[in-house]
């Protein structure tokens, strides 16, 4: 009896697992069933019933995949897109408000987020970090914004196209859900405790499988609905004005400016420094002067006194 069970289960699930690949357009050769009865939980459920892993985990390769993506529509494509992007800017508050107000305003949020700069010790220019998810029907929209608030410096886009480990996922996730509902009315014809507990680790089993692969599907959906930005943001008292290819004229013109600015900047540090230190001078002062004066009072009676005694002789 046991036997006979068994051979159901395994003739129902990959009956389930034929039909399923039939039905759907993406299914190719790689997803086969063969007669076999042994169980391997690392190449599917049976030996028989065999899915390239690696079509699965790898989304760059098309050699084992599922699905063939060369005729996807680009609207259909499932685009992860990232951009980090450095910028520079004189208003410093100024930036960071709107950079805010812009992420809401187009829907979005800030992630994470980290500034450093100012402290009771030190007033040096400030910089921050900024990790922001922006809809990706807004994301050209809020590069250009932030591109029309400071002097962007730096700016690199990465695009990771997943449509062939999303949609052969989803044809994994189909063909589980077959398979368990095959379980599922085969265990109502179950007999004995001991047919139930073996379709039920079956199905623990197929579960498992189920739960892991709708999780990366939401992760996946998370990713390419929310488009995410890094950008890094820093205070500036100038704003750099490079052109691309100078001319030998247009670089001396650059460099002189650059200097005569350091030149200045160094003059107005030393100015503030020093009227900064007056009271640390007057402290240091104070005593020297002191000195000075016993120094000055003790050499003046020292002269008196060698004085009289050569009148005296």
């Amino acid at each position: 009896m046991m036997k006979r069970t068994l051979l159901i289960i395994l003739t129902l699930a990959m009956t389930a697992m034929v039909l399923s690949g039939c039905g759907a357009s993406y299914a190719t050769n790689s997803a086969t069933v063969a007669s076999s009865s042994s169980y391997d939980s690392d190449f599917g459920w049976y030996d028989g019933y065999e899915v390239e892993e690696e079509a699965v985990e790898t989304s760059e390769s098309a050699s084992g995949s599922v699905y063939d993506d060369s005729d996807v529509e680009a609207s259909s494509r499932k685009l992860i897109k990232n951009r980090t992007m450095d910028v520079q800017t004189i208003e410093y508050d100024q930036f960071v408000q709107d950079l805010k107000s812009y992420v809401s305003s187009f829907g979005g949020y800030i992630e994470s987020s980290s500034e450093s700069g100012n402290s009771y010790y030190s007033s040096s220019l400030r910089y921050a970090d900024f990790t922001i998810r922006i809809p990706a029907d807004h994301y050209d929209e809020f590069a250009e914004a932030v591109g029309s608030m400071a002097t962007v410096t730096y700016s690199y886009e990465y695009v990771n196209d997943v449509t062939s480990t999303y949609v052969d996922i989803e044809a994994r996730l189909t063909a589980l859900t077959t398979e368990r509902d095959s379980f599922l009315a085969l265990m109502e014809k179950a007999e004995t405790v001991e047919e139930i507990l073996q379709i039920q680790s079956y199905l623990t089993d197929v579960n498992y499988e189920i739960e892991s692969y709708t999780a990366r599907l939401k992760s996946y959906d998370d990713q390419i609905s929310y488009s995410t930005f890094y950008i890094y943001v820093s205070e500036v008292r100038r704003i750099s004005t490079e052109v691309s290819n100078p001319t030998v004229f247009e670089r001396i013109q650059s460099n002189l400016s650059d200097n005569f600015y350091d030149i200045g900047e160094g003059f107005k540090d030393a100015f503030v420094w020093i009227i900064s230190a007056i009271p640390y001078i007057i402290l240091v002062a104070i005593p020297v002067i002191v000195v000075v004066i016993i120094v000055r009072v003790a050499v003046k009676r020292s002269k008196k006194k060698k004085a009289e005694n050569e009148d005296n002789s």
